[in-house]
Formats: structure tokens, sequence, C-alpha cells
């Protein structure tokens, strides 16, 4: 459930709340309001609805004639409960959401602050000495909050939409979150010592069908307001984390053979791929056009460059 709120200027309110009556949206409120700044009176047209007809009616101003980025806004907001003289079965049907929500939840989890450091190198600790004492507790423990997954889909997304900015704050992302992992992976291998007691690495191929199955899911949770995507995200955590983890303790350890050592980095590639490609061909079957996010994404509106 969703409110959508659209900023217009002053006159533009009750057409703009007509046209959301056309597509099918039970009411719209318009309320008078006075920008400070651009010093300038404007209307708000507001309705609560269910995340389908949100994002319809999302979709539907972007192509408005009159849509300005410039003296138009849009706010989306997810809301706990409507009442209303909607039906719940109706009022509460949780996908599709707006392709707002899903650009700017993504940019916002895809920022390397401090906090986003320490969060890392502290579950990639953990997963490391999950690894060394093979303690599955830890090492679920540390997929919780290893921040992975959610800049993987940034990345598939930013391609996917041909937005660069994004592709390479994503990309920036899980470039800390590997070399963190390494780090970690050394200096628990140092204070630890040998042997590492993991061993259960997947071979190539499962780990390709693994990442698909894992990546068709967190695309299409992405999108779903009763999605469970934490609980994604741990699988996702440990299809990638295990790996850079890994290799930080073989720089004190020692690696094994050249092919075993081959075939563990080829897994990671092979993860980072196969859960961003399918999360991709997610989006699309979320009825997701690519032409249209595309139009979106460069258009001054998204602010992403």
């Amino acid at each position: 459930m969703h409110e959508i709120r659209i900023k217009v200027p002053q006159g533009s309110g009750a057409e703009i709340a007509a046209f959301a009556l056309k597509l099918g949206i039970e009411e719209a409120a318009v309320s008078p309001v006075y920008l400070h700044g651009p010093n300038r009176h404007a209307e708000v047209v507001s309705v609560e609805v269910s995340t389908p007809k949100a994002k319809a009616f999302v979709d539907a101003i972007f192509t408005h004639q009159k849509f300005d980025p410039e003296t138009w806004s849009i706010t989306s907001r997810e809301l706990r409960a409507i009442v209303t003289r909607s039906p719940a079965r109706e009022i509460t049907r949780p996908m599709i959401e707006p392709a707002i929500d899903v650009f700017q939840d993504l940019w916002q989890l895809s920022y390397v602050t401090p906090s986003y450091v320490v969060r890392a190198l502290s579950a990639a600790v953990l997963l490391a000495y999950g690894m060394m004492e093979d303690n599955s507790i830890a090492i679920v423990v540390a997929a919780l909050f290893l921040p992975f997954l959610s800049v993987v889909l940034a990345l598939s997304f930013g391609l996917w939409s041909e937005d660069r900015a994004l592709a390479g704050q994503a990309a920036l992302a899980l470039a800390v979150s590997i070399i963190v992992s390494v780090l970690a992976g050394v200096t628990v291998a140092a204070i630890h010592g040998p042997p590492m007691a993991f061993h259960d690495f997947q071979k190539p191929l499962v780990s390709f069908g693994i990442s698909a199955i894992i990546g068709l899911a967190a695309g299409l949770s992405t999108a779903d307001d009763a999605g469970r995507r934490y609980l994604i995200g741990v699988a996702a955590a440990v299809q990638y984390a295990i790996f850079p983890v890994w290799f930080g303790t073989a720089l004190v350890l020692g690696f094994p053979s050249a092919p075993v050592t081959t075939a563990r980095l080829l897994t990671l590639a092979i993860n980072l791929a196969t859960i961003s490609g399918v999360a991709a061909l997610a989006y699309r079957l979320l009825g997701m056009r690519r032409e249209e996010i595309h139009r979106f994404v460069k258009s001054r509106f998204w602010g992403s460059r």
C-alpha cells in the first residue's frame, strides 16, 4: 500500500486528480501549498492506494503531457494500513511497487558509509571465524548483515536501465565489500592459525543453479511489499562472501592446488554474473519495460547524473 503525492503548479491539481480517477483510483485529495525557495504557489495531489495502482499512477504521471520535473515532484510512501471503502483483498495487493521506489531504494542501499564498512567488516570477521571453525551458527549470523545482495541488485538494475551512476556506485560498494572480506580473512587466519575446518564449497555448476534461484527470488522481492528480502539476503551473502573470505585466509594459510583455486575464484564470478543477470530478467518479468525505465533515468527528474 502506498501514498503517492504529486506536487504540481497552481491550477493543475484538479486535472491531475481527474486523471487519477480515470485510472480507477477511487479518490484523490488536492491541497494548496506555498513553496518557499521557489517562492510560488503549488498544489499537492495525494492518493492512498494499493501498490499496483500506485505503480500505474506513477507510470501514467511520467507520460502525462504536462509533466515537467522542473515544477513537478513525486513522493512515494509505503503505508502500513488504509481504512477505506475498498475491500482489504484489493487494497493490500503487494505487487508491483512503483519503479521509483525500487530505483531509489537500491540507490540508498549502495552508499559506502562508515556504517556500511563497519557492517561489512564485522560480518566478514564473524564469517571468517565461522569458516575456520566450521561453525554454522556463526556463518548464518554473519550472513544476516553482510551487505552483498543489495549492491549486486543495484548493479544489475543500473546496468539494465543503463544508469551508469547507479551501476558505478554499486560496483564501488561491491568492491569495498570484497576487499573488506579478504582483509577479514587475512586477519582471522593470522590470529586463529591453521587449519580451516570449512570445506563445503559448491562446484561451479551447482553454484550457478543456486545463484539463478536466488537472483530470481531477489529480483522479484524488490518490487513486492510482502517480500522477505532479508532471508534471500542470507542465501546470497553466503554465495558471495565465503569466496573472498576464503581467499584472505588462503593468503595466510596457503592456497590449495591450482585447479581448486581457479574453480573457487570462477565460482565467485559465476555467482555475481548469475544473480545480477537473473535479477535483471526478473525486472522484465515484473513489467518494468527497459525503454520506459531508461527514459525515466535519462530525465533530470531521477537526479542520478
